[in-house]
């Protein structure tokens, strides 16, 4: 889904991205050239190669036999588990979508001195027809999109302590087992509605109604584009300080981040107290909200924020800035001026502020 979302903004933005994909033909969509996988050898320049992977039991090897030519090559990394191959490809950098995965990366994967650059994923805006009215946002209502895996059973513990105070409360969820592959399954729970595995013009629908998102989960998130696009659409998202949450929510200014494990009663008790405070206080809501909404990672500046990185590493080309009181402050680094802020010239480190 990155992929696909960053190419179509980057053809917004005048470039002329190819994708190399599970396609059966070739073909051209908003902007985007999708090349089949057999048909690879056909690409034989580029300016710059992109090399996207998760992580996990995937590989890069295969990409040994790109015959492609290009000024830059870059690997695109969206989680935090050793790819295979990466070393051996010699890419010029290695792209985080999170400062959690570069520093993951620079600590555990073994790589001799890589270079790294930290650029966020975009959140996808839904964006209803003009003859649709915007929905109306309940402010009882929950949601959850993500792998059942992820924390569900904790957010249906939430709920439970919520309905005891007020029957009005319900849980939205989207995702199942067919997220990875597996068979989805209903859930039977007072004031649970399952929604099951849905695309996600329904799902970004769906936060636009809900009041509060919720991302109670173990896992260190690599980076979590459930909580920017909900984020984006107004719902208000609680969740476990864990991997790159800690850098997309700012606790009490546009989200909120409950410590704990998302397994305990307490922290069950803690969440549902915060989601009844909130929905006393409307005005606190809004002012949440507001700063959700701005957040800065639209599809559309991270793709310009690529570009400043891309005209920066090929052409020196970009504004950098190092003071006293504004560097990079793991490597007192210059930082170079992007769409979305503050990239460090030396370690890659992502600002939004240029402070922390």
């Amino acid at each position: 889904m990155a992929r696909i979302r960053l190419a179509q903004a980057l053809a917004q933005l005048g470039q002329q991205p190819i994708i190399i994909a599970n396609v059966t033909e070739e073909t051209t969509h908003q902007g985007v050239v999708y090349v089949p996988l057999q048909k690879k050898n056909s690409i034989k320049q580029v300016d710059i190669l992109i090399l996207i992977s998760s992580g996990g039991d995937l590989s890069l090897e295969p990409a040994f036999d790109l015959n492609i030519n290009a000024k830059l090559r870059e690997v695109w990394l969206q989680g935090t588990i050793p790819i295979k191959g990466v070393e051996k490809l010699s890419p010029n950098y290695i792209v985080g979508a999170s400062n959690f995965i570069c520093e993951t990366v620079q600590q555990e994967w073994g790589l001799s001195n890589p270079k790294l650059f930290t650029i966020y994923n975009g959140a996808a805006q839904y964006k209803p027809n003009w003859w649709n009215r915007k929905p109306t946002r309940d402010p009882y209502s929950l949601i959850y999109t993500s792998h059942p895996s992820k924390g569900l059973e904790a957010s249906i513990a939430v709920l439970n302590y919520l309905r005891k105070e007020d029957q009005r409360f319900t849980l939205h969820v989207f995702g199942g087992d067919a997220l990875w592959g597996g068979t989805d399954k209903a859930i039977n729970v007072p004031g649970v509605i399952y929604h099951g595995t849905q695309g996600q013009q329904k799902t970004l629908q769906a936060l636009q109604q809900a009041n509060i998102s919720l991302h109670l989960q173990a896992r260190l998130e690599p980076f979590g584009m459930v909580v920017t696009e909900a984020m984006i659409h107004g719902s208000i998202p609680i969740a476990s300080p864990v991997g790159a949450y800690n850098e997309i929510i700012h606790n009490g200014y546009n989200g909120f981040l409950v410590e704990g494990s998302h397994t305990s009663d307490e922290v069950h008790q803690h969440t549902a107290q915060l989601i009844l405070q909130l929905t006393q206080s409307p005005e606190y809501s809004a002012y949440i909200r507001h700063h959700a909404y701005n957040m800065p990672w639209t599809w559309n500046t991270q793709a310009q924020t690529w570009i400043n990185h891309w005209d920066w590493t090929l052409q020196n080309k970009g504004t950098t800035i190092s003071t006293s009181n504004c560097k990079c402050p793991t490597c007192n680094g210059a930082w170079l001026l992007t769409a979305d802020g503050y990239h460090c010239t030396q370690c890659g480190r992502y600002s939004q502020n240029g402070q922390s």
